[in-house]
């Protein structure tokens, strides 16, 4: 018999606080992610991993390791998770992140190169499973109308790993004018902090244990092997609809890889933690602006979809417009004497420049997770969408490395991101206007259970039942989704 109510805890406008609410798990993988991918940004914002100006190099030839091996961990992360459940997934994805900060310290002090690429390769096979993770309780722990505040809470989250993050390097180095590496004491924190996070991850729990409010469960799912769930996993790149959006999942992070090179180039360490500090705290408003939008309940889920294309994408276009006119005249192998200080008069239109690419460029993958939300409801398929999400995100992110390792113009390189993201908006608008329906709870997709509101609403619409009488009163969410559905 499923526990309804594990320690439940009531606290103000929030859902009561238990392990097994489908709530407190999206928000423990959420601080879970930013604890790591939210740490690692914050480093990498600083430029060139947050070493040396002249480590650059070696450290964006690291991170594509990174990311190759990440593409295939997040590809089959999938297949992983369904077999091993969330917990085992969630700590297998921090371990790797320590591995790799503790390598960034080593490489800062000796110069050697073995350690960081070894690190390399562990946090891209982690950082493939604690996305997987995140995507599967993002899109499969939540209800259909409540997609957008799930995937804002955890993606925020990152964020906010990142603001903590950058407070620690921006208070260290308030004062300094100068080019120079960041201190250990920073590496260690971080590490301490991801140590926590690593045993925080035995906390989550896989769908048949999770409970809503109303004591249905998640999922039902039974357990598979190993064998079949790689199986499954392979399946699901017959998926159309999913091969389309791979044009859109490429550039997803490629600004964190531009961005982070960029800064370095032109601009000294304060202005540099100065602009990746600023950038996160307005990532999580704006965050919040979009969910609801996406969560709007008077609207239809097209509608939803649609806006939050539109209020993303026309300016995620334009600030990559900027930026190829910005970098037109940027020679790599001639970088500034000094860096551009945020006292100078030229600070200010590149401040406002990286906050507008920052910030539309971070919420690029609030929409992804989104429009993969619509498709289903199902864990192990959520798993899998998650998986070739972050998979391509990586293989883009380790291209964009590769092609930055090798000195190609900013301007070229500015360019090539902002045609995958027109690409990008061309193909959600397809989708939205084609192919997304107002629910998918009776798809009839294994192990999928319907919230009771929803069923009730069902039951009502096939027995013909007057919105006004006692049956069907107060269910006016459920009977939304049904009646959309069957127009």
């Amino acid at each position: 018999m499923v526990r309804y109510y594990e320690k439940a805890v009531t606290l103000p406008f929030l859902p009561e606080v238990r392990l097994n609410s489908p709530y407190w798990q999206n928000i423990l993988i959420g601080v879970l992610v930013g604890l790591t991918a939210g740490l690692y940004v914050s480093l990498n914002l600083l430029g060139a991993g947050g070493g040396q100006p002249n480590s650059a190099q070696t450290v964006q030839v690291v991170n594509a390791t990174l990311c190759t091996v990440w593409f295939f961990s997040a590809s089959f992360g999938g297949a992983v998770l369904n077999a091993v459940g969330p917990a085992i997934t969630g700590c297998i994805g921090v371990l790797g992140y320590i591995i790799y900060v503790g390598s960034l310290m080593y490489f800062d002090h000796t110069g050697k190169q073995g350690f960081p690429i070894f690190a390399g390769v562990c946090i891209g096979f982690s950082a493939g499973l604690i996305f997987v993770v995140m995507g599967y309780i993002a899109m499969s722990y939540s209800e259909e109308q409540d997609g957008g505040t799930y995937i804002t809470i955890s993606v925020n989250l990152q964020a906010m790993g990142s603001v903590v993050g950058g407070i620690i390097p921006l208070l260290i180095n308030r004062s300094s004018t100068e080019t120079a590496g960041v201190p250990p004491a920073v590496y260690i924190t971080f590490m301490v902090m991801m140590g926590v996070g690593a045993v925080a991850a035995f906390g989550l729990m896989p769908p048949s244990r999770v409970v809503r409010d109303d004591g249905t469960q998640v999922a039902t799912t039974k357990a598979r092997g190993i064998v079949e769930e790689f199986k499954a996993n392979l399946e699901i790149f017959r998926d159309w609809k999913l091969l389309i959006m791979i044009p859109a999942f490429l550039p997803a992070e490629c600004f964190l890889v531009y961005g982070g090179s960029v800064n370095a180039f032109h601009n000294n360490l304060r202005t540099r933690c100065l602009l990746s500090f600023i950038a996160v705290v307005l990532q999580i408003p704006c965050g919040y602006g979009l969910q609801l939008i996406l969560d709007n309940k008077k609207w239809k889920r097209r509608s939803r979809a649609f806006a939050g294309l539109v209020v993303v994408g026309v300016p995620l276009l334009a600030a990559w417009i900027w930026e190829i006119i910005r970098v037109r005249n940027y020679d790599r192998s001639s970088p500034p004497a000094q860096g551009l200080d945020w006292t100078e008069p030229e600070f200010g239109p590149i401040f406002v420049l990286f906050m507008m690419n920052w910030v539309a460029s971070s919420l690029w993958q609030y929409i992804i997770l989104y429009f993969l939300g619509t498709l289903t409801n199902s864990p192990r398929k959520s798993a899998n969408y998650a998986g070739v999400f972050r998979g391509f995100l990586g293989a883009g992110e380790a291209i964009c490395f590769g092609v930055d390792s090798i000195s190609v113009p900013y301007m070229k390189e500015a360019a090539v991101i902002f045609s995958f993201y027109a690409a990008g908006v061309l193909i959600f608008a397809y989708l939205a206007l084609f192919h997304i329906r107002e629910t998918e709870y009776f798809a009839e997709e294994e192990g999928v259970v319907v919230p009771k509101h929803v069923l009730e609403a069902h039951e009502c619409e096939k027995l013909g039942t007057e919105e006004g009488s006692s049956e069907c009163a107060g269910n006016e969410e459920g009977k939304t989704i049904v009646k959309e559905n069957s127009a």
